[in-house]
């Protein structure tokens, strides 16, 4: 298992032709410049089963639908603008930046959308690419051996703290 660089992950994301897909002019929110880069070239990619990057218009409207306020416990309403949602899981939970970069998990179970339901795990958008890139090699060994040896689990969680600390302290997965 090895952690991949970020002009191969750019490379491989970038690898088919798509036409250029730009936000809607009314978006405002301070992306970072590398997440545009990649998500207005790609259609939505399922890198790992643990994520799915969406391409621009799957996550404008992803986020266009959290926010509506309904979704939103009543303390956190003033909070919607600040985040956006880039990818989710197979199992129906989303990965969300907010307005400084930060990325969060947010697991569906907790049902209220809220900032006390999402769990930062101290990367960026391009800490999260590592880290799905990492996620779809354990897949990989998973999918050849169907049962994951000690010493992957080990190697893994080791890459997973060299992503970040956090990452690893608040894995919101089993391994």
């Amino acid at each position: 298992m090895k952690n991949i660089a970020l002009n191969e992950i750019k490379g491989d994301l970038l690898s088919s032709k798509v036409s250029v897909r730009n936000f809607p002019k009314s978006v405002s929110f301070p992306f970072d410049p590398f997440y545009i880069e990649i998500v207005t070239h790609i259609k939505t990619i399922e890198i790992s089963s643990e994520c799915i990057l969406f391409d621009s218009v799957r996550s404008f409207n992803e986020t266009k639908e959290f926010a509506y306020a309904n979704y939103w416990s009543e303390n956190a309403k003033e909070t919607i603008e600040k985040f956006w949602f880039f990818a989710q899981n197979g199992q129906g939970d989303y990965w969300l930046f907010d307005d400084k970069h930060k990325v969060y998990f947010y697991d569906h179970n907790h049902e209220e959308v809220s900032i006390q339901n999402f769990m930062y795990l101290g990367l960026n958008f391009e800490k999260w690419l590592q880290f799905a890139y990492l996620n779809k090699q354990f897949d990989q060994y998973y999918d050849a051996e169907e049962e994951i040896s000690e010493e992957i689990k080990t190697e893994y969680k080791n890459k997973l703290r060299e992503i970040s600390i956090s990452l690893l302290d608040n894995y919101p997965f089993e391994i």
